[in-house]
């Protein structure tokens, strides 16, 4: 696990992409109660997530392509990395009981991403970066859980690889 400080100026950019989003983030990415201002909060917190993994790579000199999508569609990746070819995905979470990292299955068979990014947001600019794991890891270990809403690929914390192991998988 690693504390990373989020810069205001971050805090600031996640607060204007939610804000611009809210409107066009999918009632299917949604499960939370609260409609379109929750959306907006969740939003917010999944990039404050994004922004400390960015922290991460900045500190350690690792080259990378940051989403640039527009806040209208869906993006293909968070972080790119062009020596790699790796596309990344950052997974927050702000709940202390939440001890798993969810991928939903449909989105992965559409969508996948080679690596996942496991972020504790603390507060708005404090966050903890408890691991990563590959694609391969999750499908070799093949949970799958269902609480209601749509199956999810899951992976436990304990089952997340070291954030320091990740530099060299990235090039």
């Amino acid at each position: 696990m690693l504390n990373i400080v989020i810069p205001q100026n971050y805090v600031m950019e996640a607060m204007d992409y939610a804000n611009k989003s809210k409107s066009f983030t999918s009632d299917r990415h949604d499960f939370h109660d609260g409609g379109i201002n929750n959306k907006q909060k969740k939003m917010f917190e999944g990039k404050l997530g994004e922004k400390a993994f960015k922290v991460f790579l900045e500190n350690n000199q690792i080259q990378y392509f940051e989403d640039q999508s527009s806040y209208d569609s869906a993006d293909e990746y968070d972080f790119y990395f062009e020596r790699t070819g790796l596309k990344v995905d950052v997974k927050t979470r702000t709940e202390d009981f939440h001890i798993r990292t969810l991928e939903m299955v449909e989105q992965f068979k559409n969508k996948p991403k080679d690596i996942y990014i496991s972020v504790k947001l603390i507060n708005n600019s404090n966050a903890q970066i408890l691991g990563w794991f590959s694609k391969e890891d999750m499908l070799f270990r093949n949970h799958i859980e269902n609480q209601g809403y749509m199956d999810n690929y899951v992976m436990y914390d304990q089952e997340l690889r070291p954030i320091e192991s990740l530099m060299q998988h990235l090039g």
